[in-house]
């Protein structure tokens, strides 16, 4: 259900709801990079928060120790598009899986079912949006979603 939103309230939100749950785990979250005037996308507003949510509590859970939930915002008019970049200072993936993260139930987690970053997949294409995934063990994990602004579709 795509409609024109402002998706700094998406963000704002999605990261509102996961700041307890932060905090509990010792996670400081930057948000310094999400602009303050709006940016217009024609989205789901719940799917793209169920997207976030996902690729937020994931590097929680990452950062064992406590660490930093970085996001920041990228636009591009030229092509009418941005880029949200969401990098945790977790354990980091390795090598072997990362090109698996989002395959169905892939999972290196004892309690995982393998689905999170599969239906993340699968709501971003649904938004003919990209997803990039890098990570270095023992450094941290980056994900960089790029989305079109353009209100068509």
């Amino acid at each position: 259900q795509k409609k024109a939103m402002n998706i700094v309230d998406v963000i704002n939100h999605s990261l509102d709801m996961i700041s307890t749950q932060a905090r509990s785990n010792n996670v400081r979250i930057d948000r310094d990079g999400i602009p303050d005037e709006p940016v217009q996308a024609s989205i789901d507003p719940d799917k793209i928060g169920q997207v976030l949510l996902n690729i937020y509590l994931n590097a929680i859970e990452a950062m064992e120790q406590g660490g930093t939930l970085t996001v920041r915002m990228d636009k591009d008019t030229v092509n009418s598009s941005l880029s949200l970049h969401i990098l945790d200072t977790g354990h980091g993936i390795p090598r072997k899986d990362i090109g698996h993260v989002f395959d169905p139930y892939y999972t290196t987690k004892p309690s995982g079912t393998g689905l999170g970053l599969a239906i993340v997949h699968k709501i971003l294409e649904a938004h003919a949006a990209e997803v990039m995934i890098e990570s270095v063990q023992g450094t941290g994990t980056s994900f960089t979603i790029k989305l079109p602004t353009s209100l068509k579709g």
